[in-house]
C-alpha cells in the first residue's frame, strides 16, 4: 500500500508528554478540593478535555473555568515536554513528497505552544485542533477535515495514534490506523489496527 498522507496524533505519539500531564492535572485539581492518582492520569490521558472532566467528576458547566486554568498551569511545563526518541529521526527520512499532518484533541494554542519548538513542525501540511471543528475525536470529521484540506482520500491515508480514541477516530473515517506502541496505554485492547509499530522508525517499513 502506498500512502499520499501520514497523520499523526500529538499526545503519547510525537510527545512524551503524560508526566507533565500528570503534574498539571494534579496541582489544577486540588484546586477543586480533588485527588489526582496516576491511575487516574493513565486513564484520562488519552481522553478529550470533556470526557476527562466527566471521569473525575468535574461538572460540564465548569469546562471552560477548568479548561482555562489547566491551560494557565500548563504554559509552565511546556519545556517539561520532549519529543520521543526517533521522531525526529523518522521526519528526517520519510519521503518529501509525502503529506504529513497533526490531528489532535488539544487546542489551538497548546499545539503553538508547545510544538512551535520543533523543527518537525515545517513539514506538516496540515494540522487540526480540536476548536477546529465542532466535533472531537474519536468522531471522524477532525481527520476527515485533515484529509479534505490537502486533498486526500481516505483510503490513501494512514493515521497513527496510541489510543483507542485514535483507533476508534480512524475506523470511523475509513483510514488504517497505526498503532504507536511506545505511547499505548497498557492495558487498552486494540483490536483494528493496520500495523503495530514499536518505536517511530518501524514506520519508515510502509513508506
Amino acid at each position: 500500500m502506498t500512502y499520499q498522507a501520514l497523520i499523526f496524533d500529538i499526545d503519547g505519539t510525537l510527545t512524551n508528554s503524560q508526566p507533565a500531564y500528570t503534574q498539571v492535572m494534579r496541582a489544577v485539581l486540588t484546586e477543586y478540593g480533588k485527588s489526582f492518582t496516576d491511575a487516574d492520569a493513565q486513564t484520562t490521558f488519552p481522553m478529550s478535555a470533556e470526557q476527562a472532566m466527566a471521569h473525575l467528576g468535574i461538572p460540564a458547566d465548569q469546562f471552560d473555568q477548568f479548561q482555562a486554568r489547566y491551560e494557565a498551569v500548563m504554559a509552565d511545563h511546556f519545556t517539561d515536554i520532549t519529543l520521543y526518541d526517533g521522531i525526529e529521526a523518522l521526519f528526517s527520512q520519510l519521503p518529501s513528497d509525502l503529506k504529513i499532518g497533526i490531528v489532535t484533541s488539544q487546542r489551538r494554542n497548546e499545539i503553538e505552544a508547545g510544538m512551535a519548538q520543533y523543527d518537525i513542525m515545517d513539514r506538516m501540511a496540515v494540522v487540526i485542533g480540536a476548536d477546529d471543528t465542532p466535533k472531537r475525536k474519536p468522531d471522524p470529521l477532525p481527520l476527515l477535515t485533515a484529509l479534505q484540506k490537502i486533498k486526500v482520500a481516505p483510503q490513501d491515508a494512514l493515521f497513527v495514534g496510541d489510543s483507542l480514541s485514535d483507533e476508534q477516530t480512524a475506523a470511523a473515517a475509513n483510514v488504517d490506523f497505526g498503532l504507536a506502541v511506545w505511547g499505548m496505554d497498557p492495558n487498552a485492547n486494540h483490536q483494528m489496527t493496520a500495523y503495530r509499530f514499536e518505536n517511530p522508525l518501524d514506520i519508515l517499513r510502509v513508506f
